[in-house]
């Protein structure tokens, strides 16, 4: 990753306000979603998704190569949350010697570490993505087609996996609706 993009993601990150909304394959899936175990909340930001993941339960490994984004998590930690933020070059390697029961990728996509992603995920442990997809729909999100999703794409990042859950958002429902031009998928890993 280059200094500029990271400079660039800690600006981002400095200038919010608030963590943001938890992801809307999160909300709308609650009742899928382990209550307890290791999770991994890959380029977490700021932490939302890693606050709700801890809130049901589960110990939370937050992974960010922004430091900022990482400094930020820390800061609202209280001594209840089993939350522990690190900032770091997320690659292949990263997922080395772990083990996780649910992994999530939302609004990041590397294609390089989707093996690694299923290899460190536990028999019967949950995949979960949500990101844009190549359509467009909207300004939000990359432009550079590489960190799009392809249309169904998801089905080929877990097709060893059961699918328990999946969207793919190409009209637009209201003006409110933010899952417009993106996808979500929540596969588990077959045992």
């Amino acid at each position: 990753m280059s200094e500029k993009r990271r400079e660039k993601w800690n600006y981002h990150y400095n200038t919010l306000t608030d963590a943001g909304s938890v992801a809307d394959v999160l909300k709308e899936n609650v009742s899928l979603l382990p209550r307890e175990g290791v999770a991994l909340d890959i380029a977490c930001g700021i932490g939302a998704n890693s606050l709700f993941l801890a809130s049901l339960g589960m110990e939370v490994k937050a992974w960010d190569f922004s430091k900022t984004a990482i400094d930020a998590i820390k800061g609202v930690l209280t001594s209840g949350e089993k939350i522990f933020p690190e900032e770091m070059e997320i690659s292949s390697s990263s997922f080395d010697n772990h083990q996780f029961d649910l992994i999530l990728c939302c609004h990041y996509l590397d294609r390089a570490i989707a093996k690694a992603i299923y290899n460190a995920t536990a028999p019967g442990g949950l995949i979960i993505y949500q990101t844009f997809t190549s359509e467009r729909r909207f300004d939000v999100g990359p432009s550079n087609p590489e960190f799009l999703l392809h249309y169904r794409e998801l089905f080929f990042l877990v097709r060893e996996c059961e699918i328990l859950s999946y969207r793919e958002q190409l009209t637009k429902r209201s003006e409110k609706d933010k899952m417009f031009g993106k996808a979500y998928m929540i596969a588990k890993k077959i045992s």
